[in-house]
């Protein structure tokens, strides 16, 4: 999937006047296995990706390298990112009228970045800054520095292990320091017992989904999920149990409020197996 936003990426690379198109992120796992039979096996397309040599540019000429992919991009599943800037100056803290929660687990986190950075870019043409990298000491309506604050985008990510599957950890550091994420992690082998993104999701808070009860049904949030199928439908689940459990009609309330939130473009799932 593709892990960039473009006008992040417009911004980053404004400055080099030289670059010839731009930058396009993909964040891909390479398939392995064996059959049932004991034969070894790879994926085409990502043992393909795997092995390319990329194009590079040194900045004093075009781009020079022997491999070139020719591709198109079909749009996904998240076309209604809420983008809207909020013009309620009482809220130090938001910059946007919508909150988002991203979930998702392994590289599932690849359209999810591209929500948070795409988000991050608009920002950032709030403030005028031409890097969250540099929002330190900069007069920022949009950050605070209290903590507790809440805040604009809220990611929870699942991996085996921090160590090895953290994807992308320097940009989630940087959004966390600048007071515009929230992270809530999720590394299954890094302990005795098992954690997954439908676990921590459960227990943040305080535990009984407070977060997703918090999120959707007091902060008018939107909610997607990318990954692994059985991931997806995991965490679909949690939400409708959380939010089951405090509407008047029971998880068939919660199933007709995602319904709603899904038709406004406010609850999407991007899965596959």
């Amino acid at each position: 999937s593709i892990a960039s936003s473009p006008s992040y990426m417009v911004r980053q690379t404004a400055a080099l006047e030289s670059k010839e198109g731009f930058d396009l992120e993909l964040c891909v796992a390479v398939v392995e296995g064996k059959t049932p039979f004991g034969r070894s096996y790879t994926g085409f397309c990502s043992t393909y990706l795997s092995s390319i040599i990329p194009r590079g540019n040194d900045g004093n000429g075009p781009f020079v390298g022997p491999d070139i992919v020719r591709l198109w991009i079909h749009p996904g599943s998240f076309s209604k990112l809420p983008l809207d800037i909020s013009k309620d100056e009482t809220i130090s803290h938001r910059c946007f009228n919508t909150p988002v929660m991203c979930i998702g687990a392994g590289t599932g986190i690849a359209p999810l970045r591209s929500l948070l950075m795409e988000r991050e870019a608009r920002r950032l043409a709030k403030v005028g800054n031409a890097s969250f990298a540099n929002t330190n000491g900069h007069n920022d309506s949009c950050i605070s520095n209290n903590q507790q604050d809440e805040k604009d985008n809220i990611l929870v990510f699942g991996s085996r292990k921090k160590s090895m599957d953290f994807y992308y950890e320097s940009n989630w550091d940087e959004l966390i320091n600048n007071q515009s994420l929230r992270l809530v992690p999720a590394f299954s082998q890094d302990q005795k017992h098992k954690l997954y993104v439908q676990r921590a999701l459960r227990e943040a808070d305080g535990g009984s989904g407070a977060l997703i009860v918090h999120h959707i049904l007091e902060r008018n949030g939107a909610v997607y999920i990318a990954g692994g199928s059985k991931m997806a439908r995991a965490v679909r689940e949690e939400i409708v149990e959380a939010l089951g459990s405090v509407l008047e009609g029971g998880e068939g309330d919660a199933k007709k409020l995602l319904n709603k939130l899904k038709r406004k473009g406010m609850f999407s799932i991007e899965a596959w197996s």
